[in-house]
């Protein structure tokens, strides 16, 4: 009797060890699928040259390509009258720090076919810009002057990133900004950001969502956020640094940080808005305009626009700006793999 207690003893004490170990893995496995995998929204296509991927919408009076990957110049060229501008040759790279494949005039095109002219590019997986406010002889629009590569998902492709709580979008990019000139002021600056425009459709909310990578001069700037109106678009504007440490925006440990003068060479952009950022953001929204009434439900926003907003102010001196910008990707993922 006594034997066949202890045999069953040893029994029970291997089922429960069975059963312990099926159960960790079940929980493992589960505790996987929780962890939904990452959703690529966009990756950086390869443009073969300038045609049918650059586009002038106040000259060609019809608004930005919707779907596809685009280069715009909202400042329509002067020296023509239809306003678009003209293939050009210069090595314009010596502003931009990208050197497109020949023939040249295939991959880029400016105000004029003359050395030093505003010009754009775009070859293979890179595109870029060299802007020059002398091109605008008598003003623009607010002073301002950009050439922006973009993004305007098609409502098939538009997605609400938070739906699922925990989530973050997660944005890389490489760029570098050899040519910056301007007057470190107020109405003559440089500066380039990566802007994502989210829309809440039920309050008609949209906000212009800015993640700063340089500011040119500005080696003194302090962690802070702004938050204002952009006239032109009527969005509200959420602006914040990448790498300054703040409630708004997480950059993961491979990012640059925002820079405050020019350079050459490829840096590494790697950050996020996890849901905790931006639910931080919109209610720092409301708190600084209470009119607004901003959702704080980020599973309310859907992300509708990426682009980089490489711009320049002339109204109080000239200002020059020239980059290029390569490997741009946006994801969703759960916010606990970012770090």
């Amino acid at each position: 009797m006594t034997n066949e207690v202890e045999c069953f003893s040893v029994r029970a004490a291997a089922v429960l060890t069975l059963t312990s170990l099926l159960v960790g893995c079940l929980s493992s496995g589960a505790g996987a699928q929780a962890s939904a995998a990452p959703t690529m929204l966009f990756a950086q296509p390869s443009l073969d040259g300038i045609v049918d991927n650059f586009f002038v919408p106040a000259a060609e009076h019809r608004p930005p390509r919707v779907g596809i990957f685009t280069l715009i110049l909202w400042q329509p060229n002067p020296n023509r009258q239809d306003g678009k501008l003209v293939p050009t040759d210069w090595s314009a790279g010596e502003r931009t720090g990208f050197y497109p494949s020949v023939p040249l005039a295939r991959h880029q095109a400016g105000f004029r076919d003359v050395p030093g002219t505003s010009t754009v590019q775009a070859d293979g997986d890179t595109v870029g810009a060299y802007i020059n406010s002398a091109d605008l002889p008598t003003g623009s629009h607010q002073f301002k002057m950009m050439i922006t590569p973009q993004i305007i998902f098609a409502p098939p492709d538009q997605v609400r990133p938070y739906e699922q709580a925990g989530r973050a979008v997660v944005v890389s990019l490489e760029l570098q900004v050899p040519t910056a000139v301007d007057g470190h002021n107020d109405g003559s600056d440089t500066y380039v950001s990566a802007d994502l425009v989210f829309v809440d459709r039920n309050r008609s909310t949209k906000i212009s969502y800015g993640c700063n990578l340089f500011f040119n001069g500005h080696p003194h700037r302090r962690p802070v956020g702004n938050i204002a109106l952009d006239l032109d678009t009527q969005n509200m504007m959420i602006n914040s640094a990448v790498g300054w440490q703040h409630d708004w925006l997480t950059a993961l440990g491979s990012s640059a940080v925002s820079q405050s003068a020019p350079w050459k060479g490829w840096k590494a952009f790697n950050f996020a808005i996890t849901e905790n950022n931006f639910v931080s953001a919109l209610a720092a929204l409301n708190q600084k305009n209470p009119g607004v009434h901003a959702s704080v439900n980020a599973a309310d926003y859907t992300l509708v626009q990426f682009h980089l907003n490489a711009e320049l102010h002339f109204k109080t001196s000239a200002a020059e700006l020239g980059w290029s910008m390569r490997r741009a990707k946006i994801e969703i993922t759960d916010a606990a793999l970012v770090h």
